[in-house]
């Protein structure tokens, strides 16, 4: 799968290296050194297993976490499958939207000797320090987030999971005492809420975490994080359309 995605993404780049110049796309293997030195602090961010990716999220988010890796010493990306299951889920196509999404990143460009790639469920410290968190978050602190409301408007009756979602997502960030998050615009009030957590565990019980702050790509002007968070790169970045996606070289090609 993973040579596949990369020879699908080589295609993909030949269309649109003859619109851009060269230096708009770069894969961290080809280009391992930065001139500039590296940033402080740790970078994290997830993204949803929602199959192979297609080049809006390329565009969007992986290009980005491809140059973090570059400018960062300490890198994590995850993938975010406990989120997911906040909808329906069939187990054996999560699995494989688990393996394909890995495949994609690291055809992309995500490179495991600069950046740490891992399943979310996988470590179980995420749920406990959710379930920790969830004890310092009031009801009404949640229901002021937009996402919920938006979410539980759409679905007429949300989940518990969905209405603890950025609670989840606080405990993603805080559990590595990261200090840079590239995340969503929609996404801010989420940080926010991590923020705060950060600060309510501390008054509590020690000086533990530290305050974790938005990165901006400088390219779209836009917060990149977690968006296949609409509810983490929804992270919704993804779309179920599978002929948008970048396994379509044919259909690329059409619509470029």
């Amino acid at each position: 799968m993973a040579l596949l995605c990369r020879s699908n993404f080589k295609i993909l780049f030949r269309c649109f290296w003859k619109l851009k110049p060269p230096k708009r796309f770069f894969c961290a293997a080809e280009f391992p050194e930065k001139k500039n030195p590296p940033g402080s602090g740790r970078v994290f961010s997830g993204i949803q297993p929602t199959g192979v990716p297609h080049i809006g999220n390329y565009l969007g988010a992986l290009e980005n976490w491809v140059a973090l890796q570059n400018q960062y010493p300490s890198v994590l990306y995850s993938i975010v499958d406990l989120h997911s299951i906040t909808q329906p889920q069939d187990p054996n196509q999560l699995r494989n939207n688990i393996l394909d999404m890995a495949a994609s990143l690291l055809a992309c460009g995500i490179n495991p000797e600069k950046a740490i790639l891992f399943q979310q469920s996988q470590v179980p410290e995420h749920a406990e320090l959710s379930w920790i968190l969830c004890c310092l978050t009031s009801m009404p602190r949640l229901r002021q987030l937009p996402q919920w409301k938006m979410k539980s408007k759409q679905k007429n009756e949300g989940c518990v999971g969905l209405f603890t979602y950025p609670v989840l997502q606080a405990a993603d960030i805080l559990l590595y005492k990261s200090t840079n998050v590239p995340v969503g615009e929609d996404q801010v009030q989420h940080l926010d809420l991590a923020q705060d957590l950060a600060r309510i565990f501390n008054n509590k019980y020690g000086d533990l975490f530290p305050q974790p702050h938005a990165l901006l790509s400088e390219k779209t002007h836009t917060f990149v994080f977690l968006s296949s968070w609409r509810p983490y790169i929804d992270f919704h970045l993804f779309s179920s359309n599978f002929k948008c996606r970048a396994a379509v070289p044919c259909t690329l090609r059409r619509k470029l």
